[in-house]
């Protein structure tokens, strides 16, 4: 479930950085493109999370 999730988070992030709307102006096609860097940027980070994070001390 996590992997499919991750690779929706992905291709969502990866279409948002490859749309442009010319309807939205300047500013709104830069937050879509902040918003895809963070959906692709927080898909890598949940594939990268280990399930077992406890750390004996």
């Amino acid at each position: 479930m996590k992997l499919f999730f991750v690779i929706l988070l992905i291709l969502f992030g990866s279409f948002l950085i490859g749309l442009t709307d010319d309807v939205l102006g300047k500013i709104g096609n830069i937050i879509m493109h902040i918003l895809g860097i963070g959906c692709v940027v927080g898909g890598i980070m949940i594939a990268r999370s280990k399930k077992g994070k406890k750390q004996s001390s």
